[in-house]
């Protein structure tokens, strides 16, 4: 599988680095998936993914759209080869919202959402995953409102106050959620979840 990185600057001096959370490494690996990382800045995302002819995409957390270009493209690459292909793909937080405006849908502020656990209730394949009730870990700011929507997508899951908390594409084997399976405090059935898309796809057909 291969998965977006956040764009940092080196100590003391203007140098722009990809990175990634050692979180991401350790939890696929304990899961015996093998990472692989998509850089930022490449001329062509899709000859490199065509390259690692990868199993999943994973649009990573961290940062929120918008705040560095080369990332957007970069993803906004790996889901033009995603409907291209017809590769799933696993939105993380910032990949909820990245998927959400890819499609047309909006964004709007939350409070109250950063590094806290708050219950999800969830619909439809979801809620066969995880239950009509869960609580997740949640670090983000921006959000998904239930009129930000793009028309394309359906909501699996919301908080209290309706904000999508997941969502999965119509037709294509798109999910998202906005909590970090990579973190503590993690939904058990984010594995489900990942080998789900794997193996079936759209699997909420």
């Amino acid at each position: 599988m291969v998965l977006s990185m956040r764009i940092t600057q080196a100590s003391g001096y203007e140098e722009p680095r990809d990175s990634i959370s050692h979180d991401w490494i350790g939890l696929l690996q304990s899961w015996g998936m093998a990472p692989f990382l998509l850089p930022n800045g490449l001329a062509d995302p899709a000859a490199y993914l065509d390259a690692l002819a990868p199993a999943l995409l994973i649009l990573t957390g961290g940062d929120n759209p918008g705040l560095d270009t080369s990332r957007d493209r970069t993803e906004k690459s790996m889901l033009e080869y995603a409907e291209a292909k017809n590769t799933p793909v696993l939105g993380v937080c910032r990949g909820l919202q990245a998927i959400n405006l890819h499609f047309g849908g909006g964004l709007g502020q939350v409070a109250g959402h950063v590094a806290v656990r708050h219950a999800v209730k969830l619909t439809g394949a979801f809620s066969d995953l995880y239950g009509a009730d869960t609580t997740v870990n949640s670090f983000h700011e921006s959000a998904v409102p239930a009129d930000g929507l793009a028309s394309n997508l359906v909501a699996a899951g919301v908080d209290a106050d309706g904000n999508i908390e997941a969502l999965h594409h119509t037709s294509l084997p798109m999910a998202a959620i906005m909590w970090h399976p990579e973190r503590p405090g993690s939904a058990a059935a984010d594995r489900a979840l990942v080998d789900q898309l794997m193996e079936e796809g759209a699997f909420w057909h």
